[in-house]
C-alpha cells in the first residue's frame, strides 16, 4: 500500500519555497513570514518522511 509520504513531502517543500520566493520577489513580509513559521514542521515531515523511506529501504522493512 502507497502512503505518499514522499510525495506529499516534495509538494510541502515546493510549497514553501514558492511561498519564500514570491514573498521576497513581491516584497510581502507577511508571506515570508508565514513561511518561515511553517519552515520548521514541514522540514520535521520531510525529514521524517525520507529518513523513514531509507530506513525501510535499508532494512527491508516492507
Amino acid at each position: 500500500m502507497k502512503t505518499y509520504k514522499r510525495e506529499t513531502a516534495w509538494v510541502l517543500l515546493a510549497t514553501l519555497a514558492g511561498a519564500f520566493v514570491y514573498g521576497h520577489g513581491a516584497g510581502q513580509e507577511a508571506v515570508v513570514d508565514s513561511a518561515k513559521f511553517m519552515a520548521t514542521p514541514v522540514f520535521l515531515f520531510a525529514a521524517g518522511a525520507f529518513g523513514l523511506d531509507a530506513i525501510a529501504k535499508q532494512f527491508g522493512g516492507r
